[in-house]
């Protein structure tokens, strides 16, 4: 049974997509985007977003660690401004990377194995598509038992982003890129904001506890539409927001704010190559997942977007 109808048809909300076969994905390891000058926006991070540069490879990657165990979160590449290169998450072993690609050629989802990775400090590693044509990567990686942002202290300076932990990607097919992260990458919905004609607008699903690692925005085109970094606390988060707002060097776009679906307290701004990126706190945790029933807010609900003022998403991030 289809979990909400084509447009062709009467629109109603059936229910969330389940998970069938789990890829083994943990978490989010980093993400890379493509810059026309990777050099200048590594610098626009180290100066305006709170990341270290720890390394830049020959091929003139430049590599971004955060505050967390990550060797890095941020990885910028020669490409067109803002496109994604690669989104990069964790399996817990070697075992799970070999039964993940098991999987992948089961539901005939073509796939590379990487033997030896391109990429600096890097291990084997699985890379296929999504529907909206980025590069999904699985590979090991630092192993937490608990959400990285709670792994970790507090740091003691601001902006401090400790991890990269989830990505919105758009999507023209909305039902497709549900099936995806449901029935490919094995994601377990968490909760949608639906739209008057019974069609989701964003859906959120996640891998283990943290309530998403991984979203899908309605859009008339496919693309990107932001990257999330996680910070220790709601202190820290309006810390870095009002570093940034003093700087003066960072386009702020929306927040503080706090979310209905995730409950996270977020802001948004651009980096150095336009992309939208969320520094947020207090993500949801997940225990529950037997009895655990994702909830469905109307897009006109104005908490879904901003539960303290109700402000309304700005029309950029549209």
């Amino acid at each position: 049974m289809d979990n909400f109808q084509t447009a062709d048809s009467p629109a109603q909300y059936l229910g969330p997509f389940n998970a069938a076969r789990p890829l083994g994905i943990d978490r989010g390891n980093y993400i890379a985007l493509q810059a026309d000058d990777p050099a200048a926006a590594a610098r626009f991070a180290q100066d305006n977003m709170g990341f270290y540069l720890v390394h830049v490879d020959k091929e003139g990657r430049h590599y971004l660690s955060a505050h967390g165990l990550d060797p890095y979160s941020l990885v910028y590449t020669r490409g067109q401004q803002g496109r994604v290169d690669h989104i990069s998450y964790v399996v817990h072993d070697i075992e799970d990377l070999l039964a993940a690609a098991e999987l992948l050629e089961q539901s005939h989802i073509p796939a590379d194995r990487l033997d030896q990775s391109p990429m600096w400090r890097h291990g084997p590693a699985l890379r296929f598509r999504n529907p909206s044509g980025q590069t999904i990567e699985l590979t090991t990686g630092v192993n937490t038992p608990v959400p990285m942002g709670a792994a970790v202290s507090a740091p003691q300076t601001a902006p401090a982003p400790i991890s990269f932990d989830h990505v919105v990607v758009r999507a023209t097919d909305v039902r497709g890129g549900y099936e995806f992260a449901s029935k490919v990458m094995g994601l377990k919905e968490s909760a949608r904001i639906v739209a008057p004609d019974g069609i989701p607008v964003l859906g959120f699903f996640r891998s283990h506890t943290l309530f998403h690692c991984y979203a899908v925005a309605r859009s008339q085109y496919d693309g990107l539409h932001h990257v999330q970094f996680t910070l220790k606390n709601p202190q820290a988060i309006h810390a870095a927001y009002e570093r940034m707002k003093q700087g003066r060097q960072v386009k702020l776009l929306w927040g503080p704010v706090r979310h209905g679906p995730g409950h996270n307290v977020a802001y948004y701004f651009n980096d150095y190559t336009g992309s939208i990126i969320e520094y947020s706190a207090e993500e949801e945790i997940i225990l529950n997942d037997a009895t655990y029933v994702p909830r469905a807010w109307p897009v006109t609900d104005p908490y879904s977007a901003d539960e303290w003022n109700r402000s309304p998403i700005p029309e950029v991030m549209m």
